[in-house]
């Protein structure tokens, strides 16, 4: 049976789940995916696509693929492997980010360690805001 988020906590304007530690993301079960949580449905997201992913050692995506419209943005977390777009392959290490265009063709191959990985998904080109333009800060203190 593939594992589950946990519900932290919801309120009006937000939702905190608990996806497991890094060990526990190779329990989820998406469609094709072992170890791979998406969080579209799972946190509510309205403005992107963020998944989990955990590969064991020495092995890859079961398959290459491109997007419609949307770009990805990889993250590795924990160990590595590489990455293939386009036919051009290239070493991935902790602290690797990669940025893919929709047309892209890619897909991802773990090392001896494993790798854990972030990928944020959106459409291409829809940022029209960022943190220093979107954000308001406030002098509220910490709730007792």
């Amino acid at each position: 049976m593939s594992k589950q988020t946990t519900l932290i906590a919801r309120g009006e304007n937000f939702k905190a789940l608990d996806l497991g530690g890094w060990e526990e993301i190779a329990q989820y079960v998406t469609g094709p995916f072992q170890g791979k949580v998406f969080l579209k449905e799972a946190a509510e997201l309205s403005g992107c696509e963020i998944s989990v992913g955990a590969l064991p050692p020495s092995a890859a995506l079961p398959f290459f693929h491109s997007h419609k419209q949307n770009e990805e943005v990889y993250i590795v977390l924990r160990g590595g492997g590489e990455m293939q777009v386009d036919g051009k392959t290239f070493p991935l290490k902790e602290g690797s980010v990669v940025r893919v265009s929709p047309a892209g063709m890619r897909s991802l191959k773990s090392g001896a360690e494993g790798m854990s990985y972030l990928c944020i998904q959106t459409k291409a080109g829809s940022l029209s805001q960022w943190t220093g333009d979107d954000g308001v800060i406030s002098q509220q203190p910490w709730e007792k």
